[in-house]
């Protein structure tokens, strides 16, 4: 969780600075960022499906093949960051068709054009994080997330706002510093793997060319996460493309307010990071009354998260946009939203949780269709019609995600019983 909320501060402090820089650039740099994150999904999806294989290796004490399974992620990494750095320019060559207003775009440009050069180095780190969450060692994790959020703070103030001498860079200077804390990052958790620590799993141990053979079971895992993470963070970008659309002021609070609860939405993410891998463990070893308690933990440890989330957000929604800008309406427009965001945090934490516990058992083609279901036939078709078609605007937008989200957590619970009881017959 903690290495989460550490992934979340980078962007915390990329829309701080840009909120500092002025309304346009706040605005332009919600945009970009939701356009990087929208590439980078590729990184984060196909490299999820490492964690469950090597969970099930280590439970099922088959060691010796650890390290050589990761090496052949990390080759599926090194593609597949090429590839998302190949769609992050298609996105800026074509952006001038996108009905955006005309003075965010060379803004958007400026950001995402440096930001995209770091996908290769991003899709190693979540190749690395996943073995780590996967071997139960994650303290370094955290230590490296948090030296990658040093190097970002220096940097965003260092070329994105001209301070310590340096010439003032604006985005483009935010841009350049997310491409230095992915590569630095990859870097270290490469070091930090070949250490000691992780030497009976001999990771990294020799080079070894990508096998096809190996590779193959983790794309089929990691595709439908994939797909599941695209139908969801693209209803996302599709709800700040239409900000955007709407106006300056509509893009500028949006962006504050899904910068926060993107932050409460960390917690929620990391427990099913950590789900998933001692799920994957017990799940290995046909350990039905384990596998029971971590389903039944999971979901409580959400509940609790939600009820600190959302009174989080209530009793500060005035105080945190103020820290963003100094522009009243910006604010004032943010504040509100959080009100919407403190309603769909249990909703949004259920589902991530019960995607993490179905991920540990192997289940990740039918969560795809509900997720494919409830964010685009239901959240993204609500929302459009309610903002506008009814005039509800902003507002509007952030109801659909409401209604989507509700509906995903009550699918993804029917599945999950359907899914344990599938189980309980497996090991009896």
């Amino acid at each position: 969780m903690l290495a989460q909320l550490l992934t979340m501060g980078n962007g915390l402090v990329d829309a701080l600075v840009a909120g500092r820089l002025g309304r346009m650039e706040l605005a332009a740099g919600g945009l970009g960022a939701a356009l990087w994150f929208f590439a980078s999904l590729s990184c984060i999806g196909l490299m999820a499906g490492i964690s469950p294989t090597l969970s099930r290796l280590i439970g099922q004490r088959r060691r010796a093949f650890v390290g050589s399974v990761f090496t052949q992620g990390l080759w599926l990494g090194v593609i597949t960051g090429v590839v998302a750095m190949l769609s992050a320019w298609l996105m800026i060559v074509t952006l001038d068709h996108w009905s955006l207003e005309s003075d965010l775009l060379p803004l958007i440009k400026q950001y995402l054009i440096p930001a995209s050069l770091s996908l290769p180095a991003f899709a190693v780190v979540m190749a690395c994080r996943n073995a780590c969450e996967a071997t139960g060692y994650t303290r370094g994790v955290v230590v490296i997330q948090l030296l990658g959020l040093i190097v970002n703070v220096f940097a965003d103030l260092a070329i994105g706002l001209g301070w310590f001498g340096f010439p003032k860079l604006g985005l483009q200077g935010i841009g350049v510093a997310t491409a230095l804390v992915s590569f630095s990052m990859a870097a270290a958790l490469v070091v930090y793997l070949r250490g000691s620590r992780f030497s009976r799993y001999q990771f990294l141990s020799k080079f070894e060319k990508p096998r096809w053979l190996d590779i193959k079971p983790m794309l089929l895992l990691s595709v439908p996460i994939y797909l599941a993470l695209l139908f969801e963070a693209g209803l996302f970008t599709a709800t700040t493309i239409q900000m955007g659309m709407l106006g300056t002021l509509e893009a500028g609070a949006h962006n504050i307010a899904i910068s926060i609860s993107g932050a409460c939405y960390m917690l929620p993410l990391g427990l099913s990071f950590a789900l998933t891998a001692r799920t994957g463990r017990v799940y290995g070893r046909e350990a039905f009354d384990a596998l029971r308690l971590r389903v039944a933990s999971g979901i409580l440890i959400t509940i609790l998260l939600a009820v600190f989330t959302v009174s989080m957000l209530l009793l500060f929604r005035h105080h945190l946009p103020a820290l963003y800008s100094d522009d009243i309406e910006v604010r004032k427009m943010a504040s509100g939203l959080l009100v919407l965001a403190a309603i769909f945090q249990l909703s949004d934490g259920v589902q991530v949780t019960l995607l993490g516990l179905l991920r540990g058992m192997n289940d990740t083609r039918v969560p795809m269709l509900i997720n494919a279901f409830s964010y685009w036939a239901i959240a993204f078709a609500a929302g459009y019609y309610a903002a506008h078609h009814l005039g509800w605007g902003a507002k509007g937008l952030w109801g659909g995600l409401i209604l989507g989200l509700t509906v995903a957590a009550i699918l993804l619970s029917v599945r999950l019983w359907i899914r344990i009881k599938q189980v309980r017959t497996e090991v009896q």
